[in-house]
């Protein structure tokens, strides 16, 4: 007799919702990665520019002022990104958060799945041998 476990549908929604956030959670840390990324390359531009800066004395002035502009632009959108990655490392933490508690979930479940199979096989093992104890009673009787 095969066994089948009466909540498979169950442990079938809660894996699934595992998935789907780990999912959400790669996402997630892959953006975080990619802002990431893009900070570190407005670092080394705001590094290019101060460079540029600090030969002011052989610019004019409306050199000066475009770099000027440029630092200004750099720093806006440093921040800018800053903002975003802090928004995007609670989010991070928020969806890590969710797939633990959900893989938790999913663990009871499997678990529970485990046991209740477990439990099922040993009841078919003593019914199993129930029925020999039983045929070898019923030999036994015959021969005497």
């Amino acid at each position: 007799m095969k066994y089948t476990f009466q909540y498979q549908k169950v442990l079938d929604f809660k894996e699934k919702q595992q998935e789907i956030a780990q999912q959400e959670f790669g996402a997630i840390k892959l953006r975080q990665k990619e802002l990431e990324q893009e900070l570190e390359g407005l670092e080394t531009i705001e590094d290019v520019i101060f460079g540029k800066y600090n030969d002011v004395n052989k610019k004019t002035i409306s050199e000066i002022l475009d770099i000027q502009d440029d630092i200004d632009h750099v720093v806006k959108k440093k921040r800018q990104l800053q903002t975003q990655t802090d928004k995007i490392h609670q989010e991070a933490e928020f969806k890590q958060q969710v797939l633990l508690n959900v893989s938790m979930e999913a663990k009871t479940w499997n678990k529970w799945k485990a046991k209740s199979a477990a439990a099922f096989q040993k009841q078919q093992e003593l019914k199993e041998q129930a029925m020999l104890d039983e045929m070898a009673v019923i030999r036994y009787s015959r021969k005497i």
